[in-house]
């Protein structure tokens, strides 16, 4: 039902209603883009079409309001945990790679000799950089899709 263009229509009637042909200059798509879009949103309730003498504004609903916030709420939600993600997985490698001074060589007198901990197994923080990708695509996906 979203697409990056019906978003954009939904943003522009936040700020008040508008004719077919207003929406059109601002968005920079063709008036029968606009009317076709506009068609499948007031199909779905998203907005009403208002008739004012001989012309045709088109405003938005209570229910395109709630849509498009869950829309930007959930945009700035995948970004947001793709970010945690990357900090998460950064903090966890940075852990296994902190270096720590070999006993056998302060017991011998000699200068300190540092070896980088290694763990063996599966490393389960590169889930995290999964979760981050999946997250950009999703973001990406909202935003971008058509």
């Amino acid at each position: 039902m979203f697409t990056s263009t019906r978003v954009q229509i939904l943003s522009k009637l936040r700020e008040r209603p508008f004719t077919v042909s207003e929406i059109a200059k601002l968005t920079g798509y063709s008036k029968t883009t606009v009317s076709y879009h506009l068609s499948k949103l007031s199909e779905a309730g998203l907005v009403e079409r208002v008739e004012r003498g001989k012309w045709v504004y088109y405003k938005i609903t209570h229910r395109g309001e709630r849509k498009i916030k869950v829309e930007a709420a959930m945009s700035i939600a995948s970004l947001v945990g793709a970010a945690v993600s990357i900090v998460w997985f950064a903090v966890i490698r940075m852990q296994k790679a902190a270096v720590k001074v070999v006993p056998s060589a302060l017991e011998k007198g000699i200068a300190p000799v540092y070896e980088i901990q290694k763990e063996g197994g599966f490393e389960y923080e590169y889930l995290l950089v999964a979760v981050a990708a999946a997250l950009i695509c999703v973001f990406l996906y909202l935003k971008l899709k058509r």
